[in-house]
C-alpha cells in the first residue's frame, strides 16, 4: 500500500510514462549548480544526466521510459560526477568533525569529557568509509571489505566503531569508550596505510623522502 501511494505520487507529478500530457521541465538552473556542471569532467562523454522533460527536447533521456523498471531505476542512479561530488562532500564533513574534535583537545575538555571527543571522532570515520562507498558502490565495497585479506580489518574496525558508540551512548564509561577508541584509532591508520602505495615501505620511503627534502631546505 505504502509503495502504491508513493508511485502514486510521483505519477502526480508528470514523470510517469503513463502521463504523457503532462510535460515537466526543470532545466533552469541556479548558478552553483551551473558552475558545478561546468567543472564536470565527464560532461562530454559518458555521462548520463537523469531525463527533465518528457518531450525529449531537455537534457538526459526523454521520457516516458520504455518500462516501468527503467523508469523507477533512472531515479536512484548515479553518475560518475554525482559519485565524486559525493564523496568529496562526505570527506568534508569527516575532516570538519575530526578537526573538531582535536580542537577541543587543548581545551581541556578532552580530559574532562573524553567521550564528546570519541563520538566526534566516530561520527567522522564513519562519513570516511561511507565516501567511499559511495565512490565505489556499496555493494562493490562491501565485497572488498569481507574479502580475505581485508576480513580480519573489517570485522577489527567495525567492531571498535560499533563498542565506542555503545560504550559512550549506552554505557557511559569513560574508560571502555578510550580503550575502543585507541583500537578504532589503529585500525584506521592501519587502512590508509594499506592502501598507501608499496603499504608501510612506501610509507616508511616518502616520510624519509620527505624529511631529507626538508631538512636540505632548513640548511640552506
Amino acid at each position: 500500500m505504502a509503495s502504491n501511494n508513493f508511485r502514486d505520487s510521483m505519477n502526480s507529478l508528470g514523470w510517469s510514462r503513463r502521463d504523457p500530457d503532462l510535460p515537466v521541465n526543470t532545466s533552469a538552473n541556479t548558478p552553483i549548480l551551473s558552475r558545478l556542471q561546468s567543472l564536470n569532467p565527464f560532461g562530454d562523454g559518458g555521462y548520463v544526466r537523469l531525463p527533465t522533460s518528457n518531450d525529449g527536447s531537455g537534457p538526459g533521456a526523454p521520457l516516458p521510459a520504455p518500462s516501468r523498471r527503467e523508469e523507477e531505476e533512472g531515479f536512484f542512479a548515479l553518475s560518475r560526477w554525482d559519485r565524486l561530488l559525493l564523496f568529496g562532500g562526505l570527506n568534508l564533513c569527516a575532516a570538519v568533525l575530526l578537526v573538531i574534535g582535536f580542537a577541543l583537545v587543548p581545551t581541556g575538555i578532552f580530559i574532562v569529557k573524553p567521550r564528546k571527543f570519541v563520538v566526534l571522532w566516530t561520527m567522522g570515520s564513519a562519513l570516511f568509509l561511507s565516501s567511499w562507498a559511495v565512490l565505489m558502490g556499496p555493494i562493490t565495497y562491501l565485497q572488498h571489505l569481507i574479502s580475505g585479506p581485508r576480513l580480519p580489518f573489517t570485522a577489527a574496525y567495525f567492531g571498535s566503531l560499533a563498542l565506542t558508540i555503545y560504550f559512550s551512548v549506552g554505557l557511559g564509561s569513560t574508560f571502555l569508550t578510550l580503550i575502543a577508541a585507541i583500537v578504532q584509532i589503529v585500525c584506521l591508520l592501519a587502512y590508509l596505510v594499506s592502501y598507501f602505495p608499496m603499504g608501510s615501505t612506501g610509507l616508511r620511503f616518502a616520510a624519509r623522502f620527505g624529511g631529507n627534502r626538508v631538512s636540505a631546505w632548513m640548511n640552506n
